[in-house]
């Protein structure tokens, strides 16, 4: 259970062996903490809402910091899972920067409420933080070897460093994750945007 990796929240709920009441919990607890954010949401709230007592609550999370991390940690793998093996498997850096693009924004969307709490509570709480931390230790020897392949390209630049191709790949999309289910009100992802995020981000990493 602990090595698959799940392309959303929903799909790890519904594969886990978890009581129905500790699944109702944490779909509770994503449904406010995304709306209302982390320090405006009461585990009273959270366990009223699910339709429990807050005593189930505590039963199967000690603190609201426990809660959250059972909420993000499955599905922090799932950032990346396969995703750069699948990634290297292109071969031009147009057609590496158009899989990133369309299979990144699909799982942003797919995660939307998860993502919208990392977005609120990251520079505030200090179990965010860890999480970043612990996704970026996870991920470097990956951005290693695709810096390595992306600077193979004679067109990208070679002074790119490994934070700077993070910054540019990545930047677009965050951008216009908040667009749409931040600042907008859940609008659909349009094709036209998607091409334009292509050409920002490699427009980026061109000399």
């Amino acid at each position: 259970m602990d090595k698959t990796i799940f392309e959303s929240f929903e799909d790890f709920l519904e594969e886990s062996n978890y009581p129905q009441g500790k699944k109702k919990i944490m779909r509770s607890a994503v449904d406010l903490i995304s709306t209302k954010g982390y320090n405006g949401t009461s585990t009273l709230h959270i366990a009223e809402h699910a339709g429990l007592s807050q005593a189930t609550l505590f039963k199967y999370f000690k603190t609201k910091d426990d809660l959250l991390t059972a909420i993000l940690h499955p599905v922090v793998p799932g950032l990346f899972g396969s995703f750069f093996e699948e990634l290297l498997t292109f071969e031009t850096t147009e057609e590496k920067v158009h899989y990133f693009v369309h299979n990144r924004m699909s799982y942003l969307k797919k995660n939307r409420a998860l993502i919208k709490i990392i977005f609120h509570e990251i520079f505030s709480n200090n179990q965010l933080r860890n999480e970043q931390k612990f996704i970026w230790n996870t991920i470097q020897d990956k951005l290693h070897t695709l810096h390595k392949k992306l600077l193979a390209d004679p067109r990208v630049d070679p002074e790119l460093t490994i934070p700077q191709m993070a910054r540019i790949c990545v930047g677009p999309l965050l951008a216009y994750f908040a667009q749409l289910y931040i600042i907008g009100d859940n609008d659909e992802m349009r094709e036209e945007d998607l091409d334009l995020l292509e050409k920002q981000i490699l427009g980026g990493l061109w000399k």
